[in-house]
């Protein structure tokens, strides 16, 4: 889904809403979800995106996924950002930062142009470093090492993820498709 948002900016770097997520979910297989939209995923709440008294970043709200859905939505906006290389990308390694040219893009003023990049295990699963960025990527409440520091940090569902400022939840296909279906009833 590579249509421009209603607001300014590709889905790339605004992230797909939730809400139009839901028709693919209830009428294409997981294999079909998974090769249309990728195998892993970045959810982004926010309430209006509100900019806090310093101005120098977004503050956003982490979702309580088992709280009532009218709870958890009234005024919230959430963004799926699915991890996955642009179709110009040359390696094996998927990038994250608030420029334009990396695969996923994070418009936050904390985050790094270039700021983290996401591989994958011999076994297929998903592994972050952090790219030397200014302000850190944490995961869990622990810091995330870069290539030449140690070694890259297992990511696995509901793990929830501090790119400077942003916080996010990594969540894969099965995940995000039973936060869709709750979410959007």
């Amino acid at each position: 889904m590579e249509a421009k948002s209603e607001q300014t900016g590709s889905t790339r770097e605004l992230g797909l809403r939730v809400e139009d997520l839901r028709e693919d979910v209830a009428r294409l297989s997981t294999d079909e979800f998974e090769n249309r939209y990728g195998a892993a995923f970045l959810l982004l709440s926010s309430a209006g995106f509100k900019q806090p008294k310093n101005g120098s970043s977004t503050e956003v709200l982490l979702l309580d996924l088992e709280d009532e859905v009218a709870e958890r939505t009234a005024g919230v906006s959430v963004r799926v950002f699915p991890i996955q290389a642009a179709k110009r990308s040359l390696n094996h390694l998927i990038t994250l930062g608030r420029a334009a040219n990396n695969d996923v893009t994070i418009s936050d003023i904390s985050v790094s142009r270039f700021h983290a990049f996401f591989k994958r295990s011999p076994t297929g699963d998903f592994q972050l470093y952090d790219a030397g960025s200014s302000n850190g990527t944490i995961v869990n409440g622990l810091s995330v090492c870069t290539k030449e520091t140690g070694p890259p940090t297992e990511l696995h569902s509901g793990d929830n993820i501090r790119f400077g400022q942003v916080d996010v939840t990594f969540l894969e296909p099965d995940a995000l498709r039973s936060f869709v279906e709750k979410f959007t009833d």
